[in-house]
């Protein structure tokens, strides 16, 4: 054994399965920005005329003299690949497209694959210019029809068919539609996609109470469902629903700054090639978890490599309680590629909605009226994204303070740091209104909600216009349906001679026209807050200041603050007086709160609660974990311990809002101030002797090796296992001056690895099942203590009356589920706390 010895001195995891429980019903969606005010009210259906390569000629005649349609629904494969151009006439002009093959506008993070067969998609995009004029600009697919948009004479053109079930060639018709540009010159505009800027600065992964830029690489995958019911508006669909989502996840009530990226997309033609399908949707989850891992590079600097993983299908499955499930994601499982997916039940446009609510459970936010929420909160109402059944969002607060507290916390903790590397080149979302695009006409919009066989059924009253969208069945059935009493139209959506849907509202649209541009407005920090109350009254607490992004607040999907948002610093850093409930460690008197409560064990004894330091993985040794003093029982009363704690027994360290930060010995954060080895804050280590001794032959029974008297440090006790055997008969024991047993007494031995408390001051025990058993300390000891070797053996007759020694098994059962809970639920590796080397102990 070995001590220093000096005068003495006066002075959980618990995994979440959340499942989102929508009533059927729609919300208005967000305005998006560049699209609110600028699209003129005039749309051409038309057929574009396809110009043979070098017939330039802007007509084509048949032998009766009408002009040819060439149909273009097919895939034209006499087409791809080769120059091609279209003519079309409309708005009083005469456009003609010039198009080359050009894939080169696929930002190269993004892969469209086709699960089931092979697919050239790249062959499907074109580019070229606009009635040769240089300035002009087409980007456009051929493929299923021509979708895509140009740019000439400062308008803007978007170009797709109308009638997408149409498979005659001769009735492809194709809608056109016409942005006028002049509001739009040199705006700093932002939709979806995340910019690389010249300037921008690398991420720290060591950065703490950091506002950063994070991007969720994200892919996206649709099963056959989906195929079969969106056909060729496939890819427009899933990426306008990652647009609606990605405008809720920039709003500032969320205070951070969250870009959602696609950089992969899989279409699963061939429903056995892609996950199994399963109407239980815990399975299903499981299922695709499972499945999308093969795609998945490991490198997180791999241009594929995504950080989670969305099932978008038609199918319906059930969670927990109710058929009615949109969406299954587990807690805060982001940045775990083995589990960071969630399952989304299509339907509609409404589905954005249910991506970003998953996606929030992803990124570890709880429902907002779940216990943590509402003990901090309050109630916080129904219609923030992450209510568990919400009818409308509140457009103004979209993220609940629970919401934004959580993500921050996570993100904060570092379990988001996947999400630090910026896309060299994401991919741009839709920007442009819903009701827009011919894809979400009202007899669409009531398909996507309700079935192929579903139409649009006129209002009966001129209230519901925009407000509540009903919808009928094509046979001639007279009953009208909605969802929930709340089922607006979306936005966008022509409700009337030059009057389009805005929030549930008909306006006209030279009053769109009226409403301010969707410019974004980047945010700004605001001044830092006078310093809050200390969280010590002595011993070293924190006190903090915050600023918020609020100079001005981010608008219209402008950049989030970056930098530092929280300053912290210790106060009351004076020692505590060694008497009263000062005596007691710091972090035994926030369990020691808990013994009022009245908890009891299994034969209704009242528990008195210690920390638990032994078996708890690093990441969570802020969190206020305590153990039963005598019993196996043992909790996770808080998230986090009282800021100014101490990490662990054996650190100076300091847990600030959940993390643990380096402090001295001075209990100033950042200090560099260390103990010597006599225990002296800065000491040279000339204050103390050192005591060494070691015990060779013992009788059966307790035997008395050493009494340490009060005020050593540095304890090292070793016992070692003869022939290296472990249970060799020879165990340590702890007692106190008066006979009272801390540590295996009674002839009762401790199998596991635990804590002993003396009076403030923590031992380690490494527990009996190894063949080096230990007790260690590196603190003060407040009183002496007795070391004892408990020696019994299987070779010897045993005195009547004495027992031979018994293990706790119960304990160990009730370490051994912990410990599976830890490493099987939460995948956290159980490390012991790290020890020093072992060096000499002196006494003075």
């Amino acid at each position: 054994f070995f001590f220093l010895l000096q005068p003495l001195s006066p002075s959980a995891f618990l995994l979440h399965f959340l499942v989102l429980r929508f009533l059927l019903a729609s919300m208005p969606l967000p305005l998006q920005q560049q699209s609110r005010a600028s699209w003129l009210a005039a749309l051409f259906s038309l057929f574009p005329v396809l110009l043979f390569q070098n017939a330039w000629a802007l007509s084509l005649h048949n032998r009766d003299g009408v002009q040819e349609v060439v149909p273009v629904w097919g895939d034209m494969p006499w087409v791809r690949g080769r120059p091609v151009s279209f003519s079309i006439t409309a708005f009083g002009k005469v456009l003609l497209l010039q198009l080359e093959p050009d894939a080169s506008f696929l930002a190269p993070g993004l892969k469209i694959q086709h699960v089931g067969r092979k697919e050239p998609v790249g062959q499907c995009f074109y580019s070229g210019t606009v009635n040769s004029q240089p300035n002009s600009l087409v980007a456009v697919s051929l493929c299923e029809g021509i979708h895509g948009s140009f740019f000439v004479d400062g308008d803007k053109y978007v170009i797709q068919p109308q009638n997408r079930g149409s498979r005659d060639p001769l009735m492809q018709v194709h809608q056109l539609q016409r942005r006028s540009s002049s509001k739009e010159a040199a705006k700093d505009r932002r939709g979806g996609e995340a910019q690389l800027g010249p300037n921008s600065t690398p991420f720290n992964r060591e950065k703490r109470f950091t506002s950063q830029a994070h991007y969720v690489e994200t892919l996206l995958v649709a099963d056959t469902s989906m195929v079969q019911f969106y056909g060729p508006d496939l890819m427009n669909h899933i990426l306008t629903l990652m647009s609606v989502a990605a405008q809720i996840y920039k709003h500032p009530s969320l205070k951070n700054s969250i870009n959602l990226v696609v950089v992969k997309v899989l279409v699963v033609v061939d429903e056995k090639d892609g996950p199994e399908v399963s109407d239980n949707g815990g399975l299903m989850l499981r299922n695709f978890c499972n499945w999308q891992q093969f795609f998945n590079p490991p490198s997180d600097r791999h241009p594929e490599h995504y950080d989670t993983a969305i099932l978008l299908t038609r199918q319906d499955f059930c969670g927990h309680q109710t058929c009615r499930t949109l969406g299954v994601a587990e807690t805060g499982t982001m940045c775990d590629p083995n589990k960071s997916c969630s399952v989304i039940e299509d339907e509609g446009l409404q589905a954005a909605y249910t991506l970003a609510h998953e996606l929030g459970h992803v990124l570890s936010m709880p429902h907002d009226d779940s216990k943590s929420c509402e003990r901090l909160f309050g109630t916080l109402g129904k219609h923030h994204m992450m209510a568990p059944l919400f009818v409308h969002l509140n457009k103004t607060l979209p993220w609940s303070p629970c919401s934004a507290m959580y993500i921050t916390e996570f993100l904060d903790g570092g379990h988001g740091n996947c999400l630090l590397d910026e896309p060299a080149q994401p991919i741009t979302l839709p920007t442009d209104l819903p009701g827009q695009i011919p894809l979400y006409n009202l007899d669409q919009q009531c398909q996507q909600i309700f079935g192929k066989d579903f139409q649009h059924c006129p209002n009966a009253t001129q209230e519901d216009v925009c407000s509540q969208l009903w919808c009928k069945l094509e046979t001639g059935e007279q009953l009208c349906h909605t969802k929930n009493g709340s089922l607006p139209w979306a936005d966008g959506t022509p409700c009337g001679p030059g009057k389009m849907c805005l929030e549930s509202h008909c306006v006209a649209q030279d009053t769109a026209a009226n409403i301010p541009e969707m410019l974004a407005v980047d945010g700004n920090w605001g001044p830092w807050s006078s310093w809050g109350p200390c969280s010590r009254t002595c011993g070293g607490g924190v006190h903090f200041s915050y600023r918020d992004c609020d100079s001005p607040v981010p608008q219209n999907a402008g950049k989030y603050c970056e930098g530092q948002r929280v300053q912290y610093e210790s106060c009351n850093t004076e020692e505590c007086s060694p008497t009263g409930n000062f005596a007691l460690f710091f972090r035994e008197q926030q369990c020691e709160k808990y013994d009022r409560y009245n908890f009891t064990d299994l034969n209704g004894n009242f528990l008195e609660w210690v920390p638990m330091y032994a078996g708890v993985s690093p990441r969570d040794r802020c969190k206020l974990v305590c153990r039963a003093k005598r019993g196996n029982e043992f909790k996770v009363f808080e998230t986090k311990v009282i800021d100014g704690t101490t990490c662990a027994p054996d650190t100076l360290s300091v847990c600030v809002h959940g993390q643990c930060i380096k402090a001295g010995c001075d209990h100033i954060i950042g200090s560099s101030k260390k103990l010597d080895k006599c225990g002296v804050c800065g000491g040279d280590g000339s204050t103390c002797r050192r005591i060494s001794d070691s015990l060779n032959k013992s009788k059966f029974g307790y035997n008395d090796v050493v009494t340490i008297p009060a005020g050593a440090t540095s304890i090292d006790i070793k016992q070692h296992s003869r022939r290296g055997v472990r249970h060799d008969g020879n165990y340590l024991a702890l007692q106190t001056l008066d006979g009272k047993y801390l540590l295996n007494g009674n002839f009762t031995v401790s199998a596991m690895e635990q804590d002993i408390f003396v009076k403030g001051t923590v031992l380690r025990y490494s527990g009996s099942l190894t063949t080096l058993e230990r007790l260690q300390s590196y603190q003060k000891l407040p009183e002496s203590i007795v070391v004892q070797v408990l020696t019994v053996s299987s070779e010897m007759f045993l005195p009547r009356g004495f027992p031979p020694p018994k293990f706790d098994w119960d304990e160990m059962q009730a370490y051994a589920m912990f410990l599976q809970i830890q490493v099987v639920l939460h995948l956290w590796p159980r490390v012991s706390p790290k020890f020093l080397l072992l060096r000499e102990t002196i006494v003075k």
